[in-house]
């Protein structure tokens, strides 16, 4: 099953709870980053693997920050066709305006100003 045939039952399962929705799309693309190999600051992944042995503890405790995911994600997009599909994927199905590159960059923007770090 896609990403998409994914968030697609998501929303038909419960269309009135978008914060849910949001929440698990944004892990499931987080997912398929993770698994492509998508990082954007190797030492703290590195130092993670070293001091857990595992990069399951890495991806729970780096990545329990939303806003930290939520960067994660964004960047991944711009870096990754594939992810970009993704998450305009996500915005289909939630019914919102067309996602763009432009967009994409001006919420790591927002998110980068906000504080938010790796």
């Amino acid at each position: 099953m896609s990403i998409k045939d994914i968030l697609v039952n998501h929303l038909i399962d419960d269309p009135t709870d978008m914060e849910s929705y949001w929440r698990d799309a944004v892990g499931l693309i987080q997912s398929e980053a993770i698994d492509k190999g998508i990082e954007f600051d190797g030492y703290f992944k590195e130092k993670w693997e070293d001091a857990a042995g595992t990069i399951f503890n890495f991806n729970e405790y780096y990545f329990d920050d939303e806003e930290r995911r939520k960067l994660y994600v964004y960047l991944s997009a711009l870096y990754d066709e594939e992810i970009m599909i993704h998450l305009k994927d996500a915005y289909q199905v939630a019914s919102l305006p067309e996602l763009t590159e432009l967009h994409v960059k001006g919420v790591v923007d927002e998110l980068i100003k906000g504080g938010t770090r790796f």
